[in-house]
């Protein structure tokens, strides 16, 4: 107990140097806590960008369709199989869908599409599809012979807002699908790359022109929190009890851009060590001049003898508590600057565009990651590396320690 009084008084004996410790180790906690903030935040902010312009958090499908995608590899009751999804915690809303490739033509510019045929009012709710219209309008919720185009298929087709676009397909039951379209609006921007064969319609549109009578291909779900993913998935599966369906989180459907984010991830894990080592370094540095300044004291003390362990412990105890205070000032601004970087972020200099979808800021986090760990490689880090300043201490002959100035 006496220990650890004379440690207490000792750092707020020394205000000065106990203010210039304790100010490194919170700059330590905050660079460690605004690289955990954003590197968490901008993460989820491209995942959230890129499940809700089109994924989803949870997808349903026929068995095997992700594997090798057919027109007749459906889903009959969707509408019954949406009852129970909705029924599920953490569902916030689903919309069914339906695929098939064709031929469009305008004039004399014709290319390859991808029909995708969307409940409008549920795929508004579920993804960002409408806000995607820049030109026109969305597709009306009544099934009406009008489409929606990505603008680079528009480009491609020279195409404009009220021409008729002719489609070409083959029907589930064999027959050849063609029939004319009224465009009514274009989707996305033109150098969005995953809009250039997407041509939406309504699904009972769809479902006539392919002869699919009420089937569909795909059922997207989208979760209150997108973390909980793969849980969900799983309580999806369990309900519907339908060994014929493949229910897969988006880290699954996605399984290309999952990867490329968990390889980046492991980037930014070797940034975090790199600033706890200058962390480490920077607290060791501290510690041993602080040792080094004070050898008459730790020499007068055993000339009074005071035991080596117990010089020892009191160099601990001191650097504990000072990081207790550095990692109480730099949560402060550690909390903060995340706070005020998740609201207005940090712009990219040149905007970035994967799958489609263009990033234009990193943003930061508050989470109980970014004020956890940061305070316990601090403390931790700054116990470890003060043993060997400790040891030496401890070790210091009262003679020669008194000795010295």
């Amino acid at each position: 107990m006496i220990i650890l009084k004379i440690a207490f008084r000792n750092v707020f004996r020394q205000k000065r140097r106990s203010l210039l410790t304790i100010i490194m180790m919170a700059g330590g906690y905050f660079l460690f806590s605004l690289s955990i903030g954003v590197s968490d935040g901008t993460y989820s902010s491209i995942i959230d960008m890129f499940t809700r312009d089109h994924t989803g958090h949870i997808q349903i499908h026929r068995k095997g369709y992700l594997d090798r995608r057919s027109l007749y590899k459906t889903i009959s009751n969707y509408e019954a199989l949406g009852a129970k999804i909705e029924a599920v915690p953490e569902v916030q809303a689903w919309a069914p869908r339906l695929y098939s490739p064709a031929l469009a033509f305008i004039g004399t510019k014709t290319t390859g599409v991808r029909i995708i045929g969307i409940d409008p009012e549920r795929e508004a709710r579920t993804t960002r599809l409408r806000e995607k219209v820049r030109r026109g309008r969305f597709i009306s919720g009544t099934p009406l012979r009008e489409v929606v185009i990505g603008s680079g298929l528009a480009r491609i087709l020279n195409a404009d807002i009220g021409d008729e676009l002719v489609l070409i397909s083959q029907g589930a039951d064999g027959s050849i699908a063609n029939d004319l379209f009224n465009i009514v609006g274009f989707a996305g921007s033109a150098r969005d790359t995953s809009e250039r064969m997407n041509c939406y319609m309504h699904i009972k549109t769809a479902q006539e022109f392919l002869v699919l009578d009420d089937r569909i291909h795909e059922i997207a779900v989208v979760l209150t929190d997108q973390r909980k993913s793969r849980e969900v998935a799983a309580l999806i599966r369990t309900r519907l009890n339908d060994p014929s369906l493949d229910v897969e989180p988006w880290q699954v459907v996605e399984k290309q851009f999952y990867q490329a984010m968990q390889a980046d991830v492991k980037g930014t894990y070797i940034s975090l060590l790199i600033i706890m080592i200058i962390v480490a370094v920077g607290v060791l540095n501290t510690v041993l001049m602080t040792i080094l300044e004070r050898t008459h004291e730790f020499g007068l003390l055993r000339a009074l003898g005071t035991r080596p362990v117990k010089v020892f412990l009191l160099i601990i105890i001191e650097t504990g508590v000072l990081s207790v205070f550095g990692v109480m000032l730099g949560g402060v601004f550690g909390v903060l600057g995340n706070y005020l970087l998740s609201i207005y972020g940090i712009s990219y200099p040149i905007p970035i565009e994967y799958g489609g979808i263009v990033f234009e800021k990193m943003v930061g986090m508050v989470s109980l990651k970014s004020i956890i760990l940061p305070a316990v490689v601090t403390v931790l880090t700054a116990l470890v590396v003060s043993v060997f300043p400790a040891i030496r201490a401890a070790r210091v002959e009262p003679v020669k320690a008194m000795r010295s100035i």
